[in-house]
């Protein structure tokens, strides 16, 4: 059976979610100038998520409403609510969370 539908997060109405990994790379060079080791620090996520109907409980500044596999300490940074006449009520939020922050 074929799945349908945003599976990244929990709702009835979630329209789209984009998330993002990002971390600064810290190299290591030896004495002769060439590569030793690599490794990646403050690495984060960055995640939206937009949809249709009431916004769920999430409060700017709070922990919660992250898509699966996200990881971390998650802040929310943005809400966003739309009304129009033409369309259903609409809302959006962004957040970010810290992989190696608990």
């Amino acid at each position: 059976m074929a799945t349908f539908g945003i599976t990244k997060i929990t709702g009835t109405l979630i329209e789209s979610v984009d998330t993002t990994l990002t971390g600064e790379t810290k190299e290591l060079i030896n004495a002769d100038g060439t590569h030793s080791e690599a490794t990646i620090v403050d690495s984060q996520f960055s995640f939206s998520v937009k949809g249709k109907g009431d916004l769920p409980a999430i409060t700017l500044g709070g922990a919660a409403g992250e898509p699966d596999g996200v990881t971390g300490k998650v802040i929310i940074t943005k809400i966003t609510e739309t009304q129009t006449n033409e369309d259903w009520q609409g809302f959006s939020y962004d957040g970010v969370a810290y992989t190696a922050a608990s």
